[in-house]
């Protein structure tokens, strides 16, 4: 039985309660299975389509402000579209 992938996965977000600490953690995903949520077992032998390792580093990729052209670095998401500016051109487009 190998280590429990929700151990380590980037897609876990941590509940926050009153107090400003986590409660729980719960995957934007959604779990691979039911019994995920309240795991406490060492490992299983699950594999979720969502997995990314929380230790692997993203790769920036170069993309230009949307008003002055400037090259920013960008770690690359899944978020599509989307305008991109630079501090300044976001400060004079408020």
């Amino acid at each position: 039985m190998g280590e429990c992938i929700c151990n380590n996965c980037k897609n876990l977000k941590g509940i926050i309660d009153e107090n400003g600490m986590v409660e729980q953690y719960e995957c934007e995903f959604g779990f691979p299975s039911d019994s995920c949520s309240d795991c406490e077992d060492d490992g299983c032998d699950l594999t979720c389509e969502h997995y990314i390792c929380d230790g692997e580093q993203e790769h920036p990729v170069i993309v230009k402000c949307t008003m002055c052209g400037k090259d920013l670095e960008q770690v690359s998401s899944d978020d599509e579209g989307g305008e991109v500016y630079c501090f300044d051109c976001y400060l004079k487009n408020i």
